[in-house]
């Protein structure tokens, strides 16, 4: 916390010192130089609670330093503008909504305008609103844009916060229900490789004990095939044991040697319209072989759950090198009513067809229903090498990405096109005010000193020239003088300048306004 405030105390020093140089060099009363450094050492200390605050506290410095400026020899003063600048960035930097930093900025800008035109008067409005959009302008590239920077580096900042952890947490929960579904998966394939070895193993038993009773057997042969028999049992025994062990207690189990048909009879003894097309022949892998039969009988489960009425094809069709398992439904005849899922049973078949080599797809058909489409090697293989899905983290951290890139670009992009149009529409003010302040020389040579000022109004055009030359001329006490372009804009040499005193024309004058000398005779 020390350290915190000792950081705060040298940035407000920081900002001071700018603020006390140029104030001591321009001559700035004291009391103006302390409300300086009131405000900056309210902004340095509230900017991290209320960061807009701090920005609205240090703006509004300025906007009044503006508002009372303008029109004078004394300046602008720009110390502030720093402190201006890293307020705004702060405001974006701690993640303010941009509804309350739009309304900080045109509140502001708004409140400098109208503030600008009360002090200034109908004497120099027309100077105040052409300061208020170079204001708007400069407001685009010293406020706007940091603040933009400064959301861009606060999403960057999420990269690297503690949102991960809860991601992280989702992520890991994911993978255990599907680490899940797939033990589950295996120990059906640990069920099914059970029957078949169970059966062999039976097998080797029944003809050890034929062996084991045959008389013309010696006896040394006939107590191997005892101890041959006893080693199957105990060896059919173990398997049942490990694999009861390692089956889930829900993993359901299924008839022995059960064929595709068979199953298909049973489905259709139970009410499920169902038929069964098979082409081609040829024998499959035990666990080729017990994989088509979970296929085939997931997806009638699934059927009945959640398409009441429909009707299913089961198409097994088997090729030389393959065999191409297809279920498919047309969907739901009647009203579905809400049934209990995991919603895992389909990861676990693609974990099966996996691991003997195969893949599975499978979704909604575009003419309605649904379909499962598995392809396997007819005589097993090894499992495909399996992509690593994109984690929940690293999909979150792709978001957080193309979201900081999509801010970056509106921080360098919007102050562009923002500062465009107020541009183009400070320009377009410019020239009709330029266009709307010629005094053509004609009439400036009938003017008169001491000709009434009412008179002269009726001559002079209708709005005054925005820019006057800054020759460093005082206006003596009581007098109020106006400027006036001979010709067009970018093309003038001089300009008019008419002073009134008393309701009346006491100097007329023509003023270089630029660095070449005038000669208002050629333009006559």
């Amino acid at each position: 916390m020390n350290w915190r405030r000792l950081g705060d105390v040298g940035l407000w020093a920081a900002l001071s010192f700018l603020v006390l140089a140029e104030s001591g060099a321009r001559g700035d009363p004291y009391w103006v130089q302390a409300a300086f450094i009131a405000a900056l050492l309210v902004a340095v200390f509230v900017r991290r609670r209320w960061p807009l605050v701090a920005l609205a506290v240090v703006a509004w410095a300025e906007i009044v330093v503006l508002a009372f400026a303008l029109g004078t020899q004394n300046g602008v003063q720009v110390a502030l503008v720093p402190a201006i600048t890293l307020m705004s960035y702060l405001a974006g930097r701690r993640e303010t909504q941009l509804k309350h930093f739009v309304m900080v900025c045109s509140w502001s800008l708004l409140g400098g305008l109208l503030l600008a035109l009360v002090v200034q008067g109908e004497q120099h409005a027309t100077e105040a609103v052409l300061s208020w959009l170079v204001m708007l302008l400069l407001a685009l590239l010293l406020v706007v844009l940091p603040w933009l920077v400064g959301r861009y580096r606060a999403q960057q900042a999420l990269l690297a916060s503690a949102g991960w952890d809860r991601a992280e947490r989702i992520e890991r929960e994911q993978r255990m229900a599907i680490d899940q579904e797939r033990l589950r998966e295996r120990s059906r394939i640990a069920q099914d490789m059970h029957d078949s070895v169970g059966h062999e193993l039976s097998l080797i038993a029944l003809r050890a004990a034929a062996l084991e009773l045959d008389p013309s057997l010696p006896a040394e042969h006939r107590q191997a095939a005892t101890s041959l028999r006893e080693a199957a049992a105990t060896a059919t025994d173990r398997l049942g044991e490990i694999i009861g062990v390692l089956r889930d207690s829900d993993a359901p189990t299924v008839p022995r040697d059960e064929s595709v048909l068979s199953l298909i009879e049973r489905a259709a003894e139970s009410g499920l319209e169902v038929r069964l097309i098979e082409e081609g022949d040829g024998e499959l892998s035990p666990m080729v072989d017990r994989a088509v039969h979970r296929i085939v009988q997931e997806s009638l489960t699934n059927a009945s759950k959640h398409a009441p009425g429909t009707a299913v094809t089961v198409t097994v069709t088997r090729a030389d090198d393959d065999v191409r398992v297809q279920v498919v439904d047309t969907g739901a005849q009647r009203p579905v009513q809400s049934v209990p899922s995991s919603g895992r049973g389909l990861d676990g078949l693609r974990e099966r067809v996996r691991l003997v080599g195969g893949t599975l797809t499978a979704g909604p058909r575009s003419g309605g229903g649904f379909e499962v489409v598995a392809t396997m090697p007819r005589a097993g293989g090894p499992p495909e090498p399996e992509a690593p899905p994109m984690s929940a983290a690293e999909a979150e951290r792709a978001t957080v990405r193309r979201s900081a890139r999509r801010g970056l670009v509106t921080a360098v992009a919007a102050p562009l096109i923002l500062g465009a149009v107020v541009g183009v529409v400070a320009l377009g003010y410019y020239l009709i005010a330029g266009y709307n302040s010629i005094l053509h020389p004609g009439q400036y040579d009938v003017l008169a000193i001491g000709q009434p000022e009412d008179e002269v109004e009726k001559v002079l055009p209708a709005m005054q020239m925005i820019d006057p030359p800054s020759e460093g001329y005082t206006v003596p006490a009581g007098w109020s003088c106006r400027y006036y372009s001979p010709d067009v804009p970018f093309s003038i040499t001089y300009v008019y300048r008419l002073c009134f005193a008393d309701g009346k024309l006491v100097a007329k004058t023509v003023v270089q306004s630029g660095s070449v000398v005038p000669t208002p005779e050629s333009t006559g």
